[in-house]
């Protein structure tokens, strides 16, 4: 059976190719990323069936199908969408597509907290302190968190570098083409905040709770509350002793900052995750208060996002459940390289494969060719410290 497959979203052709290859009796004649290519890969290959999203920028699925079903009136066409009540479906039974497949959907956005001591969102000349990729599953509105842990070993346009200095190169650009050429992954929304963002956000849930586990967490944490207090304004309190307490803004800061304890960065990273948790389940319990916390941290924020979808995105807070948290490099060493430590992925394609499976559920992800050429390239860097798999 012959097949054509078109969706504006490039992983979702890509997963839709790996799932029918392994299908003997199927053969994919062509793929493409826009409705405007339909009507000619349809009389070029004349396919059994053809497979294309309904909603696509450019020209939409129904208006493909239009022009396909007018020259082709019995042309086999499955659309494929998010919601099995979508309008257009109706539509487009209507037209004489054959039926319809439901896909997941899921908003991806990259988080970014920049280390700025006086408190402004440069585009550029400020690391990331913080990466995390919250992807959210628009069916079922649950969560799952992916910390990049800042010292990775990335290309970065083709030169090679922790990934927190894309950031301070080429701004929330540069970072999120990074993360996606090194993780095959299609982000286009990112939202940046400072250390006061993210203080005033807690403040306004009232706290939220955090575990000291050891004495030199302890005192780490009390020598970033002085540093906190300082940079943000404010008298946090230090703590005593080791425990779980109802941290405020600063003390929430200070914790997502602390590195010099066992785990290093990967502890740090932890913790950053284990804030914005602790924020967002403060949140879900407290919806009286989005409209506060929309007011207080929007303005602090520097985002790709409107306004008006920010806000959607905050007050769905309320239905969204954290589904899990983890970090990339799934797999790594970290090693001296050139006189500065790098976080190395053991591999990059393999722990690619594992952060898809990980956010999407897609099993046995085939990485691209530009994934497989930066792995390689990263595996000669390993192979020559001395890193082995």
């Amino acid at each position: 059976m012959k097949l054509i497959l078109i969706d504006d979203d490039c992983l979702v052709v890509s997963a839709l190719q790996m799932i029918l290859a392994a299908v003997p009796e199927f053969e994919i004649a062509a793929t493409a990323n826009d409705g405007r290519e339909a009507l000619h890969l349809y009389r070029e290959h004349r396919p059994d069936v053809l497979l294309m999203d309904i909603r696509m920028k450019e020209v939409s699925g129904l208006e493909a199908a239009a022009q396909i079903l007018d020259e082709f009136p019995n042309a086999k066409i499955l659309l494929l969408t998010t919601f099995s009540d979508d309008e257009y479906i109706v539509k487009a039974l209507k037209l004489g597509a054959k039926g319809y497949l439901l896909k997941q959907d899921y908003q991806n956005i990259a988080l970014f907290g920049v280390d700025s001591q006086d408190n402004k969102i440069k585009d550029k000349g400020s690391r990331t302190d913080c990466i995390i990729i919250a992807s959210i599953n628009k069916s079922t509105k649950k969560v799952k968190l992916m910390s990049i842990y800042r010292d990775t070993y990335v290309s970065i346009d083709g030169e090679y570098d922790k990934i927190n200095a894309a950031y301070s190169y080429g701004g929330p650009e540069l970072a999120l083409r990074t993360i996606n050429r090194n993780l095959d992954l299609n982000i286009t929304d990112f939202a940046t905040v400072n250390f006061k963002a993210l203080a005033d956000a807690v403040d306004v849930l009232g706290g939220i709770p955090l575990t000291i586990n050891s004495e030199k967490e302890l005192q780490n944490l009390n020598d970033y509350i002085g540093n906190m207090n300082h940079i943000n304004g404010g008298n946090s309190p230090k703590f005593e002793k080791t425990g779980t307490y109802t941290f405020d803004g600063n003390q929430a800061v200070a914790y997502s900052r602390i590195r010099y304890m066992e785990g290093g960065d990967h502890a740090r990273a932890n913790h950053q995750r284990l804030v914005l948790a602790g924020i967002m389940n403060a949140a879900k319990k407290q919806p009286f208060k989005l409209g506060k916390l929309i007011s207080t941290v929007l303005p602090q924020c520097k985002t790709s996002l409107s306004n008006d979808a920010l806000t959607k995105l905050t007050l769905s807070m309320a239905r969204c459940k954290i589904e899990d948290s983890q970090a990339y490099p799934f797999k790594s060493e970290d090693e001296r390289y050139n006189g500065i430590y790098y976080g190395f992925p053991i591999t990059a394609q393999t722990n690619v494969k594992k952060a898809h499976e990980y956010l999407f559920g897609t099993k046995d992800y085939k990485p691209t060719e530009e994934l497989q050429k930066i792995s390689a390239k990263i595996k000669v860097v390993t192979d020559y410290i001395g890193i082995t798999e």
